[in-house]
């Protein structure tokens, strides 16, 4: 039963997108056929299959120049406006860090004292910054299971244990609950 549960977690998880985006998108897609064919023509899963197509197509035309082009001069015009411009900037930087190679961003994986004294969390280097004459570096510590939501604590340098983990092992060791094998890669630095 337990080699069982990694593909029903999937299952399940592939199971709430296509729900979501069912709910999301179905309904508008039933007016729009009825509308266009005067009668119900919608098949349940339709809005899957067609959020893929678009998805598709707009990763192609954002991938040419001219479709560059036009996307940066739409952001332009979204980062003017007042309330939005922080929501889109916020979400788009937090996406690149988790998913650009060419951001810098979660290269480093330490430990660090958290939340208390004597107990550790594992933790992901976004930034430096020097306070004082001292280099702290700005650590994202994830929580569990949902690594994109965790806490952004400002470390001093020295405070910090440096593991010789990547990126993506440590998220595992995040998201599996501390039971990935790559978490015992601690490198007997505590």
């Amino acid at each position: 039963l337990l080699v069982l549960i990694p593909l029903i977690v999937t299952v399940y998880i592939a199971y709430l997108i296509v729900s979501f985006i069912e709910n999301f998108i179905g309904p508008a897609l039933k007016n729009i056929f009825f509308q266009v064919f005067q009668r119900e023509v919608y098949i349940t899963g339709m809005a899957c299959i067609i959020f893929v197509v678009i998805t598709y197509l707009t990763g192609l035309f954002v991938s040419n120049y001219f479709g560059k082009t036009v996307f940066s001069r739409g952001e332009q015009i979204v980062r003017r406006i007042p309330i939005v411009k922080s929501i889109y900037g916020s979400v788009k930087d937090m996406t690149e860090a988790f998913s650009s190679d060419k951001i810098k961003s979660f290269k480093e994986v330490v430990l660090l004292e958290f939340p208390f004294q004597g107990r550790y969390a594992i933790g992901l280097v976004t930034n430096r910054v020097e306070i004082k004459g001292l280099q702290h570096c700005s650590v994202f510590v994830p929580t569990t299971p949902n690594p994109t939501s965790g806490y952004i604590i400002l470390v001093r340098e020295d405070d910090l244990v440096f593991l010789d983990m990547p990126t993506d092992d440590a998220l595992k060791y995040v998201i599996s609950l501390g039971t990935s094998r790559s978490g015992i890669l601690w490198n007997g630095k505590i």
